[in-house]
C-alpha cells in the first residue's frame, strides 16, 4: 500500500531526525500529548491519517519534536481532513480573524511560525487609579525554523486607546508595529539579536507602558497556543488599593474553570507547568 504524501512526509521526517516511532512516543508522552504508538505507526504507514481535534494537537507537537515549521506535516494531508484542523486563535479569541490579518501584514502565518514559547513570566503592575500601569515579560523561545530571527507579538488593549509604549529590555529590537484602535489590538515584530538554528533557544524581555487608564481593566491573561514548560502571571497591586479577591481561570477547548487565589503581600501570583493549548488569567475583584 502506498504510504501517501503525508505517511512519506512522516516517515523522512522520522529518518532525517533518526529518530524511531517508540522514541517520538515518549518525546509525545512527556509533552502530555495523547497518541498511541499503533496511531503513529498507522500514520506512518499511510493507513490513516489525523482527523480529529485531539489528533491535530498531537501533530503540531509532533512537528515540534523534529524540528519542522508549524504545519509542515499538515500540509501534507488531503484537504478534506486538514480542514478539520482546529484553529488554535479561533480557540482563543473571538477576534482571531483579524489578529491573523494583522499578524499577515507582518508576515506572519500564526504567532508561533519560527519561534515558539516554552517558558514565560508576565508581571502586570496595577495603579493606585486601579488601572493597568504596565506589563513585562520574560520568555524563552526555540527556534523551529532555521536562521528564525523573529517572531510576532500580540497585546490586548481598550479599544480607542493610545498605543502602548513598548521597549525592549534584552534580546532583540522592536520592528514594524501596527494597532489595529477598533479592536484594540497591537501586533509587532521582535527582531533578534541574531538568527537561532532549529532547536536552539534565546530568553528575550519585554515591557510595555500604558498610555490610556482604563479603570475598568480587571484581568489579565496568556494565550498558550502549545504546551508550555511553565508559564507565570504576577498580578502586583498598589498597597493603598487592594481587591477584595482573586481569582485565577484557565479555558481549554471552551471550559472555563476558576480557583479563588489568596494575595501575598501586595500581590497574587500563579505557576503552572505543561500547560496548553488554552487560555489561563488571574482576575481581580474591587468589591
Amino acid at each position: 500500500m502506498a504510504r501517501g504524501a503525508f505517511g512519506t512526509a512522516f516517515d523522512e521526517a522520522l529518518t532525517a531526525r533518526s529518530m524511531s516511532l517508540g522514541a517520538l512516543h515518549r518525546a509525545l508522552q512527556a509533552r502530555g500529548a495523547a497518541v498511541s504508538l499503533a496511531t503513529l505507526s498507522y500514520w506512518r504507514s499511510g493507513q490513516r491519517q489525523p482527523e480529529r481535534e485531539g489528533s491535530f494537537r498531537a501533530l503540531a507537537e509532533i512537528e515540534r519534536v523534529l524540528l519542522l515549521a508549524p504545519g509542515a506535516l499538515e500540509d501534507h494531508l488531503e484537504p478534506r481532513r486538514r480542514q478539520v484542523a482546529p484553529e488554535l486563535l479561533a480557540d482563543l479569541s473571538d477576534d482571531h480573524e483579524r489578529i491573523r490579518a494583522l499578524l499577515a501584514r507582518l508576515d506572519f502565518h500564526s504567532p508561533s511560525d519560527r519561534l515558539i514559547d516554552r517558558e514565560v513570566t508576565l508581571k502586570y503592575e496595577v495603579g493606585p487609579d486601579r488601572a493597568p500601569v504596565k506589563m513585562g515579560y520574560i520568555v524563552v523561545v526555540e527556534s523551529i525554523h532555521a536562521q528564525a530571527d523573529r517572531r510576532a507579538m500580540i497585546l490586548r488593549v481598550r479599544p480607542g486607546s493610545r498605543t502602548p509604549g513598548i521597549t525592549p529590555r534584552g534580546g532583540f529590537a522592536l520592528g514594524e508595529v501596527i494597532h489595529d484602535r477598533e479592536h484594540g489590538i497591537v501586533v509587532g515584530e521582535m527582531l533578534l539579536d541574531r538568527a537561532l538554528a532549529p532547536g536552539e533557544t534565546a530568553l528575550l524581555e519585554q515591557e510595555v507602558v500604558y498610555r490610556t487608564p482604563d479603570p475598568d481593566d480587571n484581568s489579565y491573561f496568556y494565550w498558550a497556543v502549545r504546551k508550555m514548560t511553565s508559564v507565570s502571571l504576577w498580578i502586583r497591586f498598589d498597597p493603598d488599593w487592594m481587591p477584595a479577591r482573586c481569582e485565577y481561570y484557565t479555558i481549554i477547548d471552551g471550559q472555563e474553570e476558576v480557583t479563588e487565589l489568596e494575595t501575598f503581600g501586595t500581590s497574587v501570583s500563579r505557576t503552572v507547568t505543561s500547560f496548553g493549548p488554552g487560555t489561563l488569567g488571574i482576575r481581580w475583584h474591587w468589591t
